[in-house]
């Protein structure tokens, strides 16, 4: 195995705290709380993801709070919208 896909995992894991790397060199111990969904649907983990990811960069991170069917429907109406305007550009 290569190894490629660990850092998958340690994206995810800085989406989840910023600070890991000064974490990790101040508390060897450390693992950052991955968040554990009851049940999820396709495309369901990439779309919460995908919109923490989005509250990170609108510094709204303290205030994410979002459940998979959420997520799956705000990321699709937003995939949708990004579509159109990428067709008229295009």
């Amino acid at each position: 195995m290569s190894g490629a896909a660990d850092i998958i995992g340690l994206g995810r894991a800085m989406v989840l705290n910023p600070q890991l790397a000064t974490d990790w060199l101040t508390d060897d111990k450390y693992h950052p709380d991955f968040p554990k969904f009851e049940s999820t649907i396709p495309g369901g983990i990439t779309a919460w993801y995908t919109m923490r990811l989005t509250a990170l960069g609108e510094d709204r991170e303290k205030e994410f709070i979002m459940d998979i069917p959420s997520a799956v429907r705000i990321y699709e109406k937003r995939d949708a919208e990004r579509c159109l305007k990428w067709m008229e550009k295009f």
